[in-house]
């Protein structure tokens, strides 16, 4: 007979004790805190890789547009030359300058380039009136003022040393105008606008020239502008301290004013220095500044080129339209002398007027609008045409002044 076994009573059997609700509540605190995390660094890391392709494209941008940038001003600069090499073919095959001639007729288009357009303008500086005409500088007889390059003697400087200043500051390239030495000025004696003439020449001293103040006058009445205009601009021009009465600007008259200034007692140097004289508002200044033009004194005026406003101011009592329709008749050539032109203007001027006249021209302004892709680039460009070449006075990208 088998023994009985005996099993232990499942009631007396040790059991383990099951875990707090305290243990379940730090685990899952635990498991929270680094999902939390991950999801962080997670956030943290996509912001910084979007930051970081934004920086990437907008760099991208950037170097496009500058790239774009320089290739349209490559462009324009090619268009300069281009505008040189018309201007010295031009000279070769004649001697005279008038619209109907190419350097004048540019493609009226846009011209088709890679990747973009570039658009050429030129028009003759010697076709407006040159307000630095105004004042005579000193020892100019009569017979220089029909040669632009002939430079007087001044303030005891032979004319070789003017020269040598003048062509350094037409040298500078791409400076704002307010960094250039302006060209040097003589001190004249007293002047009140009625001195002689032939007593001013015969002295040798700097002087009104007179001639140019009366066309003056007339330009401003046929725009409909007081003519007393003309001697403020003469005062902001010469170097002494005396206004022309009675309309005349002197520093007293500009020194009151907010911000204060002192007149410039120089030529000018940009036809927009017109806003600083006295009684040009805007006005004033908009109907003027298309008419008139800053070039070295002396400069002669092309009657080819010049508009009817201001050729009518060439006489008194001229009627702009009877020059309109001579100008629709114009020689398909232009004139081939002064004398021609007044002739068949009818009109008579005395022979200092006459000197300051001219069919052909030196100085020139060039237009050169270029657009590569999302780049632009403006160029103006004065050029001179000399009997061996033409050179760049001045060079001004985005802005013609």
């Amino acid at each position: 007979m088998k023994s009985l076994v005996c099993y232990p009573c499942p009631a007396d059997t040790p059991r383990s004790d099951p875990p707090s609700t305290m243990d379940h509540r730090v685990d899952h605190g635990q498991a929270g805190v680094a999902l939390i995390t991950v999801l962080l660094i997670v956030f943290l890391a996509s912001v910084t890789a979007t930051s970081l392709a934004a920086l990437q494209q907008i760099a991208i941008r950037r170097s496009t547009v500058l790239q774009h940038q320089q290739q349209a001003r490559l462009y324009t600069l090619g268009a300069e030359q281009w505008a040189m090499l018309a201007l010295a073919r031009d000279r070769k095959q004649n001697e005279t300058d008038h619209p109907g001639e190419a350097w004048a007729n540019p493609p009226s288009s846009a011209l088709s380039i890679q990747g973009g357009v570039l658009a050429i303008t030129m028009r003759d500086l010697q076709g407006c009136f040159n307000l630095n005409n105004l004042w005579q500088p000193a020892s100019t007889t009569s017979s220089d003022t029909t040669d632009p390059k002939k430079q007087p003697e001044k303030d005891g400087k032979s004319a070789n040393q003017d020269q040598d200043q003048d062509q350094d500051q037409d040298q500078a390239d791409d400076q704002p105008a307010d960094s250039k030495s302006p060209p040097a000025t003589p001190k004249p004696a007293n002047t009140t606008g009625t001195r002689d003439s032939n007593e001013s020449t015969k002295s040798g001293k700097a002087r009104l020239n007179e001639t140019q103040f009366r066309v003056l006058q007339r330009l401003l009445t046929g725009l409909e502008l007081k003519p007393e205009l003309a001697q403020a601009i003469v005062d902001w021009i010469d170097p002494d301290q005396d206004p022309l009465f009675p309309d005349g600007a002197e520093d007293s008259d500009y020194s009151v004013r907010t911000p204060s200034y002192l007149a410039a007692n120089r030529f000018l140097y940009s036809v927009t220095e017109l806003r600083l004289i006295k009684g040009v508002d805007s006005e004033v200044y908009d109907k003027l500044a298309p008419l008139v033009c800053v070039l070295p004194s002396n400069t002669p005026l092309n009657v080819n080129t010049a508009p009817v406003r201001v050729l009518a101011a060439l006489a008194n009592d001229q009627d702009p339209k009877d020059l309109e329709h001579l100008l629709e008749d114009r020689p398909d050539d232009g004139y081939k002398t002064v004398d021609d032109f007044l002739s068949a203007a009818k009109l008579t001027v005395d022979a200092s007027l006459k000197a300051q006249l001219s069919v052909d021209s030196q100085h020139f302004l060039l237009r050169a609008e270029a657009r590569v892709g999302d780049g632009h680039a403006m160029l103006y460009s004065i050029l001179y045409r000399e009997e061996d070449g033409v050179r760049v006075l001045r060079r001004s990208f985005g802005n013609q002044d």
